[in-house]
């Protein structure tokens, strides 16, 4: 019998390119992200208008974030993504 092992990254660290541009849409953001499953970090900088979150992979990812952060009326696109090591 074959025995197949799969390593994930502890965490992962995206950086989104947002339209988030005051601080109410910051708070709304770290308000509600801050929640969703696997997030472990997150900070909104409005100068650069980017979204850093860092999320543990084995329970969310890319996609369920954007699509979060979409659902509060802002746009999300991927800038950076790096594992970050245990």
């Amino acid at each position: 019998m074959k025995h197949i092992i799969i390593v994930l990254a502890a965490l992962v660290q995206v950086v989104f390119a947002s339209s988030v541009d005051c601080p109410k849409c910051s708070k709304k953001v770290q308000e509600n992200i801050a929640f969703e499953k696997g997030v472990k970090d997150l900070s909104v900088d409005l100068d650069k208008h980017t979204i850093t979150v860092v999320f543990n992979p084995s329970k969310t990812d890319t996609i369920k974030l954007r699509t979060a952060i979409n659902k509060l009326g802002y746009s999300a696109d991927v800038i950076e993504y790096k594992e970050l090591k245990k």
